[in-house]
Order: C-alpha cells, then sequence, then structure tokens
C-alpha cells in the first residue's frame, strides 16, 4: 500500500497539467468524465486484486484506501485544470498543494473556507465531487468488501 501511495502523489506531483485551450466549460465535463473513467478502471482492478488476495480482507481494505487516495488526485488534477484555464474560478490561484488540500478538505467534508469555488464551472465541478465523494466511498467499501467475502466464500 505504502508503494502506492508513494506511485500515485509522484504522477500527481509530476504529471503534467494544462488549462483547457479553448476555455470551453464542455471540456473540463470531458476531464470529469476521464476522472469518473480512470475511478471506475480502478476499481476493477481493485477487485480483481481482491479476488486474488490471500487475505481478501486485508486487500479490501487497503484497496478503499488506494481508490479514495486516486478519486481525491484526480479531483484535484482537474481543479488545478480548471485554475489554470481561469485563476478566478476559485478564491486564489490553486497550485497543486493547493488543489489536493482543497480536493481533501471537500471530500472530508471540513471546507475550512479558505478556498472556495467562486466561478459557475467550478462550483458545478465541485458540486459533482461532493455528491461523488459520498457515492464513491460507500462503491469502493460494498465492492472491496464484498469481493472480500466471496473470496472466503460467504
Amino acid at each position: 500500500m505504502a508503494a502506492f501511495t508513494v506511485i500515485i502523489l509522484a504522477l500527481y506531483f509530476f504529471i503534467p497539467v494544462g488549462g483547457f485551450n479553448d476555455a470551453n466549460p464542455a471540456a473540463a465535463w470531458i476531464r470529469l468524465a476521464g476522472v469518473v473513467l480512470i475511478f471506475l478502471a480502478a476499481l476493477a482492478v481493485q477487485l480483481r486484486m481482491i479476488l486474488a488476495a490471500h487475505i481478501p480482507q486485508v486487500r479490501a481494505a487497503e484497496a478503499v484506501v488506494e481508490t479514495v487516495l486516486m478519486f481525491l488526485c484526480l479531483f484535484g488534477l482537474l481543479y488545478l485544470s480548471l485554475s489554470l484555464t481561469d485563476p478566478s474560478s476559485f478564491s486564489e490561484h490553486l497550485t497543486r498543494t493547493d488543489a489536493l488540500y482543497f480536493t481533501t478538505s471537500t471530500f472530508a467534508t471540513v471546507g475550512f473556507g479558505d478556498i472556495t469555488p467562486v466561478s459557475q464551472l467550478a462550483r458545478a465541478v465541485v458540486s459533482v465531487q461532493m455528491v461523488a465523494d459520498l457515492g464513491a466511498l460507500l462503491l469502493v467499501a460494498k465492492v472491496a468488501f464484498f469481493a472480500a467475502g466471496r473470496r472466503l466464500g460467504r
């Protein structure tokens, strides 16, 4: 699990990210669809790993943590793109650290208020994340522990 965390965070901080070429709101929704597809693909890979694991309950717990981390990083990259396209999308220009901090505080429902979405597009994407947060956490946990239970023959 530590190796996966290092790999995901390294990719997050080093993968090239740009704004949307034409500042077209549809581009943000296309990237959001990409986030969802990558997340679902990762969940499918995690499911296979749980089913093949020697101790499926441990693998299921690791899968929850790993998949949530990837979910947060994907949304962080999306927010970074929004901020690069239109620096006034948020109350301040976002760095990679700021974007990850913002998406994590949103996921954790802390919402300190130091960074806020300002543009309509940013608010819409953040609203999608808030709804998806609950669904993603429940989906990941349910799939992971269901697979672990099936692997054990329950």
